[in-house]
């Protein structure tokens, strides 16, 4: 009895983690969870947004709290139904459920949905201005990576060069903090009451490096405009540089992800036939990568005509 009882806790931990994990390419219960949560938060942030107009906020404020009290509840239990069944992930050690457990929560998915609800419960413990309270339920919309999963290898790419845009966004720091030093000896004297100080002119110098140009601050001796020319053409390379270093590995990834499971298609296909193991490890492994079923169709199509193909010139 008690076994049997231990295999049906098992078998539901399993459907729980597949109605949790595989989102909108599981089955039809997977499709509707997924799209019931999109729907929750995409409310919720519009909430938000409506809530903030006074008029509207103040005369349906109770409406607003109730939905508020549910998306909570909501999203509170899938939070906890998420690290219940972490032990199911094909990475994870089920001998260690307690250390799989505590690794999940500090994941960076984890910690997204715990800011979804960590402001709710803050405010029982710590007044915080209804305004900054409003701004930490927008990190709602981060939920969004569990249910898109291009969302998620954004944020991969970000990670992976984190070291590098850390260092172009230093080189930006430094080239302001110069510029505008520079700026404000150059026309300190003859404008005191615009660059009346160093933070002033670095406000002018972040304005014309990311080419904004507001226009309320210019300088008008001929020093601080041609210094202020060079450092406007030197602004447009620098800070367009982490934008392209992102767009740059974004492909990159997208093209070593695509050329991995080419490879593998290739190694399944070696016999000419893709068996039914083959076909799971191809389905898991493209679902890993953000490839959808409908690439990894037209990848087997398009692999196996030309083996046909090449087979066919050999034999003839």
């Amino acid at each position: 009895m008690n076994i049997a009882s231990n295999g049906d806790f098992i078998m539901l931990k399993r459907k729980v983690f597949e109605l949790l994990e595989s989102g909108f390419e599981g089955s039809i219960y997977n499709k509707l969870l997924s799209g019931f949560i999109v729907i929750l938060i995409i409310a919720n942030v519009i909430a938000v947004i409506v809530e903030s107009y006074a008029p509207i906020g103040q005369k349906y404020h109770d409406e607003f709290h109730l939905f508020n009290l549910i998306s909570v509840a909501i999203f509170t239990l899938e939070y906890i139904a998420r690290i219940w069944v972490s032990t199911e992930a094909p990475e994870a050690d089920a001998s260690k459920p307690l250390r799989t457990r505590v690794k999940y929560i500090f994941s960076s998915v984890a910690l997204i949905d715990l800011m979804a609800i960590a402001p709710f419960f803050l405010s029982f413990i710590v007044a915080i201005d209804l305004r900054y309270l409003r701004m930490l339920r927008m990190l709602r919309l981060l939920k969004l990576t569990h249910y898109f999963k291009g969302l998620r290898l954004f944020i991969n790419v970000l990670k992976q060069e984190l070291p590098t845009i850390g260092a172009a966004i230093f080189i930006m720091i430094v080239l302001v903090t110069l510029s505008g030093s520079v700026m404000y000896s150059l026309e300190h004297t003859a404008q005191p009451e615009v660059f009346d100080s160093i933070p002033s002119a670095i406000w002018w110098s972040v304005v014309t490096m990311t080419t904004v140009g507001y226009g309320d601050v210019t300088p008008i001796t001929f020093l601080g405009k041609f210094v202020a020319t060079f450092i406007m053409l030197l602004g447009v390379g620098v800070v367009a540089l982490p934008a392209a270093m992102l767009a740059a590995k974004f492909g990159e990834e997208l093209s070593d992800r695509k050329k991995h499971l080419e490879a593998e298609v290739a190694n399944a296909l070696e016999d000419g036939v893709v068996t039914v193991s083959e076909r799971a490890v191809l389905d898991k492994l493209a679902e890993e990568l953000n490839i959808s079923q409908d690439s990894l169709e037209k990848l087997l199509n398009s692999r196996a005509l030309t083996r046909y193909t090449t087979t066919s010139c050999e034999g003839g």
